[in-house]
């Protein structure tokens, strides 16, 4: 047991998964595994200054055995002197309103209640008593459900406040020591049924690959997965400066340019694709290899091709650039402008968004032809208007259906659609360049430098519409 212990504090040391003064929540379901956790933090707790709170969490599924576990919880955390809490929730229910299986559900539901009462102890741990077979069972489950080489490393030692001290050991050592000490635990019938998959990996198949294959089985998966979250550190860490150097991040959306993307390796470039994908939907669960690979294709097609993938991201190929972003992001960015829609007003200053160059600021006023000095008009900074052939004040808005302008003063249109392709604006960009717009009739794409010739200044102008512009840094 001596041994044991020691073996448990060096794993925490090596891993920095226990300080001195540490408040930890240790998970209790009565279980092997479990006791022997809260027991060995017991036994540390003196020596690394510990603060202690044991967590039973009920999930209704299991009646009175479910309440037997309980009660044999609450008296082995008293054993020890160390304050117990009780959490019960109808996981049932959860998954179906979740739409998850009781498995997922019940998971969740844990660590939502170990998070809770970190929270209010205001703790710094969580302590989870997964072992070496628990490990060997996840990299063998990942495996076959098709999972990345991330989920191939298995658990990690430390995740956020997560903990897992008993991972460099196994479960017969476990049940040995508590043995040893004559300490007695509780059997959750439901681990001896096949009805999950880790249930059937964790009763039939491992005990198989030990029986007939390698003894040593357990450890040799748990040692591959150990070398494999190596290598994905890593991987991890090139990918983190690839991202930063080539994608553009945009409010709801991110973006990069082709040429910069093919120069990366491939597992790179799925995995910046990736972090893209999980920094738009703020979550790993249902983003699967296949999901990586749809995106990546986009490359090998034309413009406009675009894929939809999970919680409404949608990844589009246009012009050289691939974007990924969400609909409501996008809404939200574009939609929120105080003057959207409204009649433009004299001396007010408006931002807009102007294409790659980030936003720029617009002033209009209204003032005589004689203004108009030279040629001075002709520059970019400066836009001219024919006020007089307005039959209402214009409006700065978003495209729609109809807009058109006039591309030369002979009275030959063009559709702003049109021009969009021309300018090789992507469609999802098109969307939301602001225009000035009279009606249906555009005079001005600011994004485009583009007017329409209808409102050219001539020499019967008398009233003018000036827009001054200027960037961020004038």
């Amino acid at each position: 047991m001596e041994y044991l212990c020691g073996k448990i504090e060096r794993y925490c040391r090596e891993n920095h998964l226990i300080s001195e003064g540490d408040g930890i929540v240790a998970g209790l379901s009565g279980g092997a595994d479990s006791v022997f956790l809260l027991y060995m933090l017991s036994l540390l707790r003196e020596r690394w200054k510990l603060r202690l709170i044991a967590v039973h969490v009920n999930h209704g599924i299991r009646g009175e055995e479910a309440q037997r576990d309980q009660e044999y919880a609450c008296l082995f955390a008293g054993s020890l002197g160390i304050p117990f809490k009780v959490y019960k929730g109808d996981v049932p229910e959860l998954a179906k309103g979740q739409h998850m299986t009781e498995e997922e559900a019940g998971r969740a539901f844990r660590y939502q209640c170990f998070e809770e009462c970190r929270k209010e102890a205001g703790f710094q741990k969580i302590a989870v008593a997964h072992h070496q077979e628990d490990q060997a069972e996840t990299i063998l489950f990942q495996l076959l459900r098709g999972s990345s080489l991330r989920g191939l490393g298995g658990m990690r030692p430390k995740r956020g406040y997560i903990i897992r001290p008993l991972l460099g050991i196994s479960r017969k050592e476990i049940e040995k020591a508590l043995f040893e000490k004559k300490i007695t635990y509780c059997q959750d019938s439901t681990n001896l049924q096949d009805t999950y998959s880790r249930n059937l990996i964790r009763n039939q198949v491992i005990p198989y690959l030990q029986r007939e294959i390698q003894p040593a089985a357990v450890p040799h998966i748990v040692q591959a997965g150990e070398h494999l979250r190596e290598i994905m550190e890593f991987i991890d860490m090139q990918a983190e400066q690839a991202y930063d150097r080539i994608v553009k991040k945009e409010a709801g959306k991110r973006s990069m340019q082709e040429a910069d993307y093919v120069l990366l390796p491939n597992v790179l470039q799925r995995e910046v694709i990736l972090r893209i994908i999980q920094e738009l939907c703020g979550q790993k669960k249902d983003i699967t290899a296949v999901h990586i690979q749809m995106v990546c294709g986009l490359f090998s097609g034309g413009t406009g091709r675009k894929v939809m993938l999970p919680y409404g991201i949608q990844a589009e190929k246009s012009y050289g650039f691939l974007s990924l972003y969400t609909k409501e992001g996008m809404e939200e960015s574009e939609g929120k402008l105080p003057y959207f829609g409204e009649n433009i007003e004299f001396q007010k200053e408006y931002e807009i968004p102007f294409g790659e160059k980030g936003n720029c600021f617009i002033i209009f006023e209204k003032g005589g032809r004689e203004k108009i000095l030279g040629n001075n008009w002709k520059k970019h900074c400066t836009k001219c208007f024919d006020y007089d052939r307005m039959g209402c004040m214009p409006k700065l808005r978003f495209p729609e259906s109809g807009d058109y302008l006039w591309i030369n003063q002979a009275g030959r249109t063009k559709k702003l659609s049109r021009l969009f392709i021309d300018g090789k604006v992507s469609r999802e960009q098109r969307g939301r360049t602001l225009v000035l717009a009279e009606g249906r009739h555009i005079l001005w794409v600011p994004a485009l430098n583009r007017c329409s010739a209808y409102y050219y200044v001539t020499e019967k102008t008398r009233k003018v519409i000036y827009a001054y512009m200027r960037n961020n840094s004038s």
